[in-house]
């Protein structure tokens, strides 16, 4: 069985492939779909200012008074219209025209770039990688969700014809998420399931200790039974050359299933265990255990008997659900502020703005991301523009400063050669480039 199939690698090529179309650019066509980009900004920032300047003139907020069904009386802003707009300030004057030609620059700007062969060359490319790149994730999911339906049929399929050949208390695993349809069976001859939760208690006098919280750590279920030789005379359904789960019930050595069941644990692949396979063919009631989300956390097989085709195995599961981990850190503040690890703390590298730059290039050259420059400096639309005196408003941090302790581990991680001489700032500089 396996998961990497002909028609699997096939697919998944097409996914990155459309991706790496991405990077295909050129240098000249990846800077002007940038500008067009920032050329749109402006247009778009600049008509929302005017627009909000044109609001203030054409509406004002009062306050209403209302009781609600409690009887509380609550006090909102209600946004009304003027009856004849208001005349604009000279300061709104001055900003309307400041915004209208800002507009109108950038929409020249636009319009002239659009019209260059080498920007309708960038872009129709760029729209092809996209519209590619959408079919073949689409196509790749598609694929894996029918995958996914396939396997989760076969394991059924296993089931039924392992209880008409068996007919004994028995059990079943496979993956949750299964592909290959992969099922690993066993008798099952005992079956216990584990609760525990650690309660916070405080000592008192003169009486028994008090608790004031109670969290639920775990809940392990344990498996002990005995892995048989498969050796079906008959197959379930025929085979085919790429078949992703060999054809019917395979002949498989209880050493075989033992080395499935030790992938599973050494992967960490999340199991269904279901116990009571004897419902699914004329409701007998036998072991009844049925749980998704486990995961093995200790596999022990037995040789005490000398038997051929036999293997005593015991099963520990822990249930819990997958999440997605994110790491945070927590540190004290230094003087400047700043949290830290541990140590002193390294600044973050700030720049000056210069004319071409975009914070797609920055977050490339920095090793770091768009959206995590305007959570450090705000939006593009206003630190990336000059004001009237032609100086842009702000300087942008473009790396996550650290400290000591998180640099030594940065120093090891990125292999930075240091010398005795090196001082602390000296490096982050260097790990900043």
């Amino acid at each position: 069985m396996t998961v990497y199939t002909k028609t699997w690698k096939k697919k998944k090529k097409a996914v990155t492939d459309s991706k790496n179309a991405y990077e295909s650019l050129s240098a000249t066509q990846t800077k002007q779909i940038s500008q067009a980009k920032n050329y749109q900004a402006t247009i778009t920032t600049a008509q929302s200012n005017i627009q909000a300047i044109n609001d203030s003139l054409a509406y004002y907020y009062k306050s209403e008074k209302t009781k609600g069904k409690n009887g509380k009386t609550t006090t909102k802003k209600v946004k009304v219209k003027r009856k004849t707009p208001a005349k604009p300030s000279k300061t709104q004057q001055a900003k309307l025209a400041e915004y209208q030609a800002q507009a109108k620059s950038a929409s020249s700007k636009l319009s002239t770039l659009k019209k260059s062969p080498s920007y309708k060359k960038a872009s129709s490319k760029l729209k092809k990688a996209k519209s590619t790149a959408k079919q073949s994730k689409a196509a790749y999911d598609k694929y894996m969700k029918k995958r996914h339906a396939t396997a989760l049929k076969r394991v059924a399929q296993q089931r039924q014809e392992n209880y008409k050949r068996f007919m004994a208390p028995h059990a079943s695993l496979h993956a949750t998420n299964s592909l290959t349809g992969l099922e690993v069976f066993l008798f099952a001859t005992d079956e216990s399931e584990t609760n525990d939760s650690t309660a916070t208690t405080y000592p008192i006098d003169k009486d028994d200790p008090v608790v004031d919280h109670v969290q639920r750590t775990a809940k392990t279920i344990t498996i002990n039974g005995y892995l048989y030789d498969q050796k079906a005379v008959k197959r379930l359904w025929s085979g085919t050359k790429d078949d992703v789960s060999g054809s019917g019930l395979p002949k498989k050595s209880c050493r075989q299933q033992y080395n499935n069941l030790k992938k599973w644990q050494f992967d960490g692949t999340e199991l269904v265990y279901k116990s009571n396979a004897a419902n699914d063919v004329g409701k007998r009631v036998m072991n009844k255990i049925y749980y998704k989300h486990l995961f093995m956390t200790n596999l022990t097989k037995t040789l005490d008997a000398p038997l051929l085709g036999m293997m005593k195995i015991s099963m520990t599961f822990q249930f819990a659900y997958k999440a997605k981990v994110t790491t945070t850190s927590k540190g004290t503040k230094n003087n400047k502020g700043k949290k830290t690890t541990g140590g002193k703390y390294v600044g973050a590298k700030y720049i000056t703005v210069k004319k071409g730059m975009t914070y797609w290039g920055l977050a490339k050259k920095y090793g770091t991301t768009v959206a995590q420059l305007r959570k450090w400096n705000g939006s593009e639309k206003v630190t990336m523009y000059p004001g009237k005196n032609g100086k842009y408003p702000v300087k942008l941090r473009v790396t996550q400063g650290m400290s000591t302790a998180a640099l030594s581990k940065s120093l090891v991680k990125n292999k930075v050669s240091t010398s005795a001489a090196s001082t602390l700032s000296k490096i982050a500089k260097q790990l900043s480039k």
